[in-house]
């Protein structure tokens, strides 16, 4: 059914298509960009959020835990 359908389009001549073949081109180049600038935006903000917590870790890893000696153990419990 469609050979027969598309059978009976004529087919464009070659100046006339060039015109459409290039902005096709220009339509797509002009999409990728748009993903590529959008995937960029993104990368830079995920590996900001991990820097920042790769620092939260490290300081929390300097830092010893907090552990009350034995006298304010003792005056708390009393």
């Amino acid at each position: 059914m469609a050979a027969i359908v598309l059978g009976d389009v004529p087919a464009l001549p070659l100046h006339e298509a060039g015109k459409y073949v290039a902005a096709a081109y220009i339509v797509l180049f002009a999409l990728m960009l748009v993903y590529l600038s959008i995937m960029a935006i993104r990368m830079s903000r995920i590996e900001r959020e991990l820097g920042e917590l790769l620092e939260r870790t490290e300081r929390s890893a300097d830092q010893p835990p907090h552990s009350p000696e034995r006298g304010e153990r003792e005056s708390t419990l009393a």
